[in-house]
C-alpha cells in the first residue's frame, strides 16, 4: 500500500519519473558502446539547442569559429571552449533559454571553490531517478523511510509539518547539520531507532560526527541498508568509523549543486559509476587536452538533459580521473575514481611546487585506523598544520605523519595538532584548507 500511495503521489510531481527509473535500470546492462553512441547524440542535441536558443552560447561558440553545421564532425566537441564559474556569474541571463524561463530553477554553490555561484536547472527533469538508481543497488526503494543529516534551510514546526506532508507516506527523518549539539544527536538517534530508516544520507563531516558520538557513547542503532555521504571526499578512516557506528556499508556519491547526480558507488565498486544518461564527464590537462585513463585532470561536465540552462564543458573546480577495467558488479556504466579534492585546495611550496589536493586528502589511507578525522591547513606564510582526531595513541599518529609529510620536502614547517573534533562549515567537512 505504501508503494502504491508513493507512486500515485509522485506522478503528480514528476509524471515521467518511474518510467525514467525503469529505463536507466535497464541501461546498466546494455553495452558500453551503445550507451556512448546515445551520449554522442545527446551532446549534439544539447549543443545545437544552445546555439539556437542561448544568446551566450551563440556568441561564445561563434567567437570560437563553431557553427551548427560543425556539430557531429570528427573532434567537434573538443573544440568547444570551456565554460567557467565566471561565465555563470557574468552571463546567467544570457546562458538560459529565455523562452523556457518559466521552467527555470536556481541553486547557489556553497563557495568551497571560491566565490559562491548561481546556477540554473530545468525543474521538469526527474533527477531523483539517479538517486533511486543508487538506492536500488543496496536494496533500498524510493518509498522506504530515509534519514538525512543535512543543512536545514527552514526550521520550526511549520517547516517540519511541510516536510512531513511533502514526503508522505514515507518518513524523512532529519538532523540539521548546520549546528549540532549532543542533545540534538541524542534526539535524532532516539527517533532513528523508532523509524528504522533504510538509508542514511548526509554531509561527510556531519555524518562522521554523529557516528563518532554513537561510538563514544556506546549507543546501539538500528542498522540501515547503507549510509551515503556527499559534499566532500570520503576518507577511508571515516568510512570505517561510520560503517562501524551504523553497522552498514558506507558509500560515496559525487554531485554538485550545478549537476547533482554525477556518479555513485555500487556495493562492489571502489570507484563511482557515472550516470551516463544525465552527464558527460571529461578530465583534461591545463591546456584542455584529455588526459590518459588513470591520470588526474580538471573535471569538465556537460548536462545532457537540461535545455533550459545548458551546462556544456563546465569546469566545476574538481580534479578526477577515469579508472581502468570493469567493475565486478557487471554494470556497464563507466567508472571514475572518488573525487580526492578541489583544485583550489592544492598547496603551494616556496619552490613553486604544487602539492595536489587529491594526495593531501589520502594522507591517512595507508593506515585509516590511526585517526577518526583530520584536516590540513596551509597558512598565509605557507607553513602547514595537520589537525587530527586520534583513534590510537598520539605517538603512533605522529610517527606516521612524520613519514607521510615527506611530500613537503622540508620546505615548510609542519605542525601536528591533536584536536577533539574537526571543525565543519555548516556540516561540510573541508579536508584541505588554504588560508587566503
Amino acid at each position: 500500500m505504501k508503494e502504491l500511495l508513493y507512486k500515485i503521489k509522485w506522478r503528480g510531481r514528476h509524471a515521467s519519473a518511474f518510467a525514467a527509473w525503469e529505463r536507466i535500470l535497464a541501461n546498466e546492462h546494455r553495452s558500453l558502446d551503445e550507451l556512448m553512441a546515445e551520449q554522442e547524440l545527446a551532446r549534439q542535441k544539447v549543443v545545437r539547442h544552445a546555439l539556437a536558443h542561448s544568446r551566450f552560447y551563440a556568441a561564445f561558440y561563434g567567437d570560437a569559429g563553431l557553427e551548427s553545421g560543425d556539430v557531429g564532425r570528427d573532434g567537434w566537441f573538443g573544440r568547444l571552449p570551456i565554460l567557467t564559474k565566471k561565465h555563470l556569474r557574468d552571463h546567467f541571463d544570457d546562458i538560459l533559454d529565455g523562452e523556457q524561463r518559466a521552467h527555470l530553477g536556481c541553486m547557489t554553490t556553497g563557495g568551497s571553490t571560491g566565490t559562491p555561484t548561481k546556477a540554473g536547472y530545468d525543474r521538469r527533469i526527474p533527477e531523483e531517478v539517479y538517486y533511486w538508481r543508487m538506492q536500488n543497488w543496496f536494496g533500498v526503494r524510493p518509498w522506504d523511510d530515509h534519514a538525512y543529516i543535512w543543512r536545514e534551510p527552514r526550521k520550526g514546526a511549520l517547516a517540519r509539518f511541510a516536510n512531513a506532508l511533502a514526503w508522505w507516506p514515507t518518513l524523512h527523518l532529519k538532523l540539521d547539520a548546520s549546528v549540532m549539539t549532543c542533545d540534538d544527536i541524542v534526539r535524532f538517534i532516539r527517533k532513528f531507532n523508532e523509524v528504522k530508516p533504510s538509508l542514511v544520507y548526509g554531509y561527510v563531516g556531519a555524518v562522521a560526527r554523529v557516528a563518532q558520538f554513537i561510538l563514544d557513547e556506546g549507543i546501539a542503532v538500528s542498522a540501515p541498508k547503507c549510509v551515503c555521504t556527499t559534499s566532500a571526499p570520503l576518507a577511508e578512516s571515516q568510512r570505517e568509523m561510520i560503517g562501524k557506528a551504523f553497522g552498514a556499508p558506507v558509500v560515496d556519491q559525487y554531485g554538485s549543486c550545478e549537476i547533482r547526480w554525477i556518479a555513485q558507488q555500487c556495493p562492489e565498486c571502489k570507484g563511482l559509476h557515472v550516470n551516463v544518461e544525465h552527464v558527460y564527464v571529461e578530465f583534461v590537462d591545463g591546456d584542455g587536452v584529455p588526459v590518459r585513463k588513470g591520470e588526474y585532470g580538471r573535471t569538465l561536465l556537460t548536462n545532457l538533459e537540461d535545455m533550459v540552462f545548458p551546462l556544456i564543458r563546465y569546469e566545476n573546480g574538481d580534479r578526477g580521473r577515469w579508472l581502468e577495467g570493469e567493475c565486478a558488479c557487471g554494470r556497464s556504466l563507466p567508472v571514475i575514481d572518488s573525487v580526492k579534492g578541489r583544485e583550489s585546495e592544492s598547496f603551494t611550496l616556496p619552490s613553486g611546487k604544487i602539492v595536489n589536493g587529491e594526495f593531501l586528502t589520502t594522507i591517512f589511507d595507508d593506515e585509516p585506523g590511526l585517526v577518526t578525522g583530520f584536516r590540513l591547513v596551509q597558512h598565509r606564510d605557507l607553513n602547514v598544520t595537520i589537525e587530527y582526531v586520534p583513534a590510537v595513541d598520539d605517538e603512533r599518529v605522529v610517527r606516521y605523519l612524520e613519514k607521510a609529510t615527506g611530500m613537503f620536502n622540508g620546505e615548510v614547517a609542519v605542525d601536528f595538532r591533536r584536536v577533539g573534533e574537526i571543525a565543519h562549515d555548516r556540516g561540510k567537512a573541508r579536508f584541505v584548507v588554504r588560508e587566503r
